[in-house]
């Protein structure tokens, strides 16, 4: 019960050491998320698997930062604006998945078997960047919507190591 309330409840205080550790688990399980959206699986289970998790994982984000900084004597709006700023990231790379990878989806003349662009769709997106030299405008939209969705899961990662990198506050004792 305690390690649901780790995850799942945003009250409360949390070391550094034990912060890492579920911050860490919790960007494995966003990153690996991703094959949930693979053309195979968005085809048989569509798109609700995927945003559950991405659900999940952006709450249990929040709470772990949310209790580190309070154990840090801090507020917690930097956390909920960037989980907010996440999920609006999530919801951008949902949609370019539900449009882009759609013609994936629907044409049956091509039996190619899975390659790993399949099952990572930012592989994929940048794959189509970097292989095609005849995009025009359609590449500079797919690199402005790879910089809208990249952004904010830097700017995670970013704010995840300042709130490692924080002491604990005495006042939090």
């Amino acid at each position: 019960m305690q390690a649901l309330a780790l995850f799942f409840s945003p009250y409360g205080q949390l070391a550094p050491a034990p912060f890492g550790r579920a911050v860490v688990a919790i960007y494995l399980l966003g990153f690996s998320s991703q094959v949930l959206v693979a053309p195979p699986l968005l085809a048989h289970a569509g798109a609700g698997p995927f945003a559950l998790v991405q659900g999940l994982a952006t709450w249990s984000w929040f709470c772990l930062h949310a209790k580190r900084l309070r154990d840090s004597g801090a507020g917690i709006g930097a956390a909920s604006a960037i989980a907010i700023l996440y999920g609006l990231a999530v919801l951008l790379f949902l949609l370019t998945v539900m449009l882009v990878g759609d013609p994936l989806l629907t044409d049956a003349t091509i039996t190619a078997k899975p390659e790993l662009s399949d099952f990572f769709i930012l592989f994929l997106f940048l794959t189509m960047l970097v292989g095609d030299a005849n995009l025009g405008l359609f590449a500079y939209v797919m690199i402005a919507v790879l910089l809208l969705i990249l952004i904010p899961i830097l700017l995670a990662f970013g704010f995840s190591w300042v709130v490692f990198r924080r002491p604990t506050s005495s006042a939090a004792d």
